[in-house]
Formats: structure tokens, C-alpha cells, sequence
């Protein structure tokens, strides 16, 4: 039996339409707000704008839903480029300066805790939750599906930034991915420096989650609440 997460008629009612300022280009983003103030909150990445990535992927707003049902203010958003965020692609730099901007603006918010500020990325935008962690100190982090090497970003962005990750990370893994090899994974588990590390490998999942979406939620939200100390 599948599991919904929240109510989608009500969520979709209070998504709210934002713009974040990165480095002089305008980004679109949607934020959905909790009824309560001093929330923690959690900033969904993308995949590869290069290959349809959007903040409209199916698996970010799925999680998305399921976060805000939890407490969690949410903000996911396009990368440079991508739907009505201006600029294009700018080979991993740009897009690890967009995820900077965008947890500044939900740390920002006066309805969220800055101190407790999560960021969570699918494939792409994992990688570059990674290779920004440094720079905004998250709570905590969650990858999925994350690739260590892309052939379109500087050599070397997301591998040398990795040792710096600063905060609790979870990284999960489908054991069938056939876009992202499992040595990826653990090459990440590997190189992160920081003592709170978990690495979880999902068997029968592929890289798009195929009927393993639901599997995974509540274990990332499960981290997330452990991490923040939120019941």
C-alpha cells in the first residue's frame, strides 16, 4: 500500500511564488509556509538543468509535501536558467552560488528558524547541496541519488568541497541505479570528514525511485527531526 504525505489540495493552497536574489540574476522559487512561526526549514535542489531538471520534479515536491505535513517550512527552486530563473547554466559555479542564495532566503524568513535550516538535494542538486554546505553550515543534509562526478562542472567542484561538509549528512543510494553508480555513493560516504555520516542503500531502487519514493520519506524525515531535535 502507497502512503500519502499531507494534504495536497491544502499545500498546493499555500504555495507561495518568491524571487531570490543570486549574484545580480533573479531566481523563482515556491515557498510553503507552516501555521506556526520559529520553524525549522529545508531547501529542495534539482536535477541537472542540462537534462529537465526543474524544481517542479516529481520526487522534490512529493518530499516537499511531506516536510511541510511534518512542520518543516519548505523552499524549492529553479536553478539558473531554468523555468522563469534568469540566467543559464553556469557549469556547477553558478549553481552552488543559486543553493547559497536560496538557503539565505529561507534563513532570512521571519517565519523560520535560522538555526535550524536543512538542505536537500536529488541527484544534481545534491552534488551541489554538497559543494555548498561549506559556505551556509545547513543543520543538516540529505542527498539522493547524488553523483560525485559530472562532466559539465569544473573538475574536481564537488570532490574537494566534500572533506568541508560541516553538519550531519545522510546520504541514500538505490542499489539498481543504473544513471549513478552505488561507488559514487560510498566514494561521498568516504570522503565527508564530518563524524555524523550515514550512508543508505536502497535495494530495488533505481535512480528515479520507482515505487521506493514513499520508502524513503519518512527515514529522511526521521534524519532531518533527529538532527533538529524536532518531535
Amino acid at each position: 500500500m502507497s502512503t500519502s504525505y499531507g494534504d495536497k489540495v491544502t499545500t498546493k493552497s499555500r504555495e507561495q511564488p518568491v524571487s531570490i536574489e543570486s549574484h545580480q540574476l533573479t531566481l523563482e522559487g515556491i515557498l510553503i509556509l507552516t501555521e506556526k512561526v520559529n520553524q525549522p526549514g529545508l531547501v529542495l535542489c534539482h536535477p541537472h538543468s542540462l537534462f529537465g531538471g526543474s524544481m517542479d520534479d516529481s520526487r522534490l515536491i512529493a518530499i516537499q509535501q511531506a516536510a511541510v505535513a511534518k512542520g518543516f517550512n519548505t523552499l524549492r527552486f529553479n536553478y539558473r536558467g531554468v523555468g522563469k530563473s534568469q540566467g543559464q547554466f553556469g557549469q556547477g559555479i553558478g549553481e552552488i552560488q543559486d543553493t547559497i542564495a536560496a538557503v539565505k532566503f529561507l534563513r532570512n524568513h521571519p517565519h523560520t528558524d535560522s538555526t535550524r535550516i536543512c538542505l536537500l538535494g536529488y541527484s544534481f542538486g545534491g552534488s551541489m547541496s554538497l559543494a555548498a554546505a561549506m559556505d551556509v553550515t545547513p543543520a543538516a543534509l540529505v542527498t539522493i541519488s547524488a553523483p560525485l562526478r559530472l562532466p559539465d562542472l569544473e573538475p574536481g567542484l564537488v570532490k574537494d568541497a566534500i572533506r568541508y561538509v560541516p553538519c550531519p549528512t545522510y546520504v541514500v543510494h538505490g542499489q539498481d541505479d543504473d544513471s549513478v553508480n552505488l561507488v559514487e555513493a560510498e566514494t561521498i560516504y568516504a570522503l565527508l570528514q564530518v563524524e555524523e555520516k550515514y550512508l543508505r542503500v536502497i535495494k530495488g531502487a533505481n535512480h528515479f525511485w520507482t515505487r521506493r519514493l514513499n520508502h524513503i520519506i519518512p527515514m529522511i524525515l526521521a534524519f532531518l527531526s533527529d538532527k533538529l531535535n524536532f518531535k
